[in-house]
């Protein structure tokens, strides 16, 4: 088949109205849904997301050993800064939201396995405007995938201003445009790196963010159902 024959719609993402990420919020706002994911999931201190189902695509048994590292920056080669001590110190989450798939006993000892076990919390089921409220809270959503089929999570991210670090493979370059860092998911250090620069870069982040939010734009159903519809109204002319 010619590539003339071959027209491209994308998914959308539901349109969020009136949320943004917490940092560009009051001080209340912040308080409240801290208190709720404290309250309910044990979140306590700042903390990174990933949302996806347990399975080895997902990458998640690589991710938190990459996550252990930035833990534990003296476990990395080569010196250490001081920002990086001051990154340990600070005592951060990794929240792994995503039911149980196929091939998941590594990933849950994987905890164990690299030392992180007080670190790395487990959610399964979380209702929707729970898992709204994680991502508005996290310091950034990260989705390390071998492939996707297409990466709704990303999307989700940014449409509340949740920075995001996604694989440089599959469909994920083409959904998260400029708007994203990309790591290599078949290196733990690219991904610890990463996963560095964007924990002490205030800046980065909030680059990331305001890029996020024109990125997720292009995605959305009316956009798709137009689309839809001058390629079936063209095919009936013919």
């Amino acid at each position: 088949m010619s590539e003339e024959k071959v027209v491209v719609t994308y998914p959308g993402v539901k349109e969020i109205s009136n949320i943004t990420h917490s940092t560009s919020l009051g001080q209340e706002y912040q308080i409240s849904n801290m208190d709720l994911l404290r309250e309910k999931y044990g979140v306590d201190r700042d903390y990174v997301l990933f949302v996806g189902t347990l399975q080895p695509r997902k990458n998640i048994e690589r991710l938190i050993e990459a996550f252990s590292l930035v833990c534990h920056p003296e476990l990395v080669s080569g010196s250490q800064s001081k920002r990086d001590s001051d990154l340990r110190q600070n005592d951060i989450q990794l929240i792994i939201v995503g039911k149980k798939g196929w091939l998941y006993e590594d990933i849950l000892e994987a905890p164990k396995k690299f030392g992180v076990e007080n670190s790395v919390k487990f959610l399964e089921f979380v209702p929707e405007e729970d898992l709204s409220s994680l991502y508005q809270n996290a310091l950034f959503f990260i989705l390390p995938s071998l492939y996707e089929g297409f990466g709704l999570p990303v999307l989700e991210a940014m449409s509340y201003g949740c920075p995001v670090i996604t694989s440089n493979v599959s469909s994920l370059p083409e959904v998260g445009g400029d708007a994203v860092l990309y790591v290599d998911p078949l290196s733990t250090s690219d991904i610890c790196e990463k996963m560095r620069m964007i924990f002490l870069d205030e800046k980065l982040r909030a680059e990331l963010q305001k890029k996020g939010y024109e990125q997720v734009k292009k995605f959305n159903w009316e956009k798709t159902a137009k689309q839809t519809l001058d390629i079936l109204e063209n095919l009936a002319q013919k």
